[in-house]
């Protein structure tokens, strides 16, 4: 059986548009060159897509609610405001999960729970678990080209960071939130984001790694392209909260040919169809099933982690 979201018009498919302006490159810093320079210069090699297809490990840990999860996943993404996860576990290829979100309307399949939870993207944001698809599209397609609005000054490292990078926070006046930046020093690139609290602390961790280049628009995976590049390690930290969420890319073509039925959840015939407020998964760290939502969303007779 064959299902789609219910009331989602039809979207435009873009796709094999180019990787973005010409190829900026990449080599050591000048740590001389104005701030504002080396973000400009590490935006602007990030490459820029109309859509990706992706494979790899995904990774998550919720350790509040005791939720831990490792599984293989195909990644499909396009700026058509579509995405697409689909994990299998790593032992036995099983089906863990399938998630697709077309514009403001998102699917979560749990083939083991024949059941197809179903809602508004704006309903995540009473999860216990931080999971913001919209969020995940931009990183995936796009580089974030909001810093070159921002101005840049360097900044002092702290421990924990590596000697291999760079450091610059955004120049805002006094001790509002702020952001933290650093870039790779061999090749320009940004290693990681950080967004903190008025009082310097990390709210928000995302980190970027293993670059590669993209060739035509397609990822071949080498390290030896020229020209713009796209991330193969990305991930998103809440420190305070101590959850994770990160992708490990083995595989990424770049402006892949994206069809409509590539976003179809191919659910069984005695498949159950329930409100996204009572959504709940299965964990490896867990015997029982743990509830992805919490009040007002959550039902009272949803098992408890």
């Amino acid at each position: 059986m064959t299902y789609r979201l219910p009331l989602v018009l039809s979207l435009i498919l873009v796709a094999g548009c180019s990787t973005g302006d010409s190829p900026v490159s990449s080599g050591p810093i000048d740590e001389n060159a104005p701030p504002d320079l080396l973000v400009k210069n590490a935006v602007e090699n990030r490459a820029s897509l109309s859509s990706l297809a992706g494979s790899g490990v995904m990774r998550i840990v919720d350790k509040p609610n005791r939720f831990g999860l490792t599984v293989n996943a195909a990644v499909l993404a396009d700026e058509s405001d579509r995405l697409r996860i689909r994990a299998d576990k790593l032992a036995g290829a099983v089906q863990a999960f399938d998630v697709v979100k077309l514009g403001d309307d998102i699917g979560f399949y749990v083939p083991s729970q024949r059941t197809l939870y179903h809602g508004k993207v704006e309903d995540l944001r009473y999860f216990a678990f931080r999971f913001d698809p919209d969020e995940v599209l931009r990183q995936m397609l796009r580089p974030d080209t909001s810093l070159l609005i921002k101005k840049w000054r360097h900044a002092a490292s702290r421990a924990g960071d590596s000697g291999e990078s760079l450091v610059m926070e955004e120049d805002v006046p006094g001790n509002r939130p702020r952001l933290r930046l650093t870039l790779e020093r061999r090749t320009g690139r940004i290693a990681s984001l950080v967004q903190l609290d008025s009082g310097g602390d990390p709210i928000l961790v995302r980190s970027y790694g293993d670059y590669r280049g993209l060739d035509g628009g397609v990822g071949a995976g080498s390290r030896r392209k020229a020209g713009p590049v796209f991330p193969y390690l990305i991930s998103f930290a809440w420190p305070r909260d101590n959850r994770l969420m990160e992708m490990r890319f083995r595989t990424v073509e770049g402006n892949a040919v994206v069809l409509d039925e590539d976003f179809d959840i191919a659910a069984s015939a005695d498949t159950k169809y329930l409100p996204l407020s009572e959504a709940e998964m299965e964990s490896e760290s867990t015997e029982s099933p743990v509830a992805l939502a919490s009040p007002p969303l959550a039902l009272a007779n949803l098992p408890s982690s």
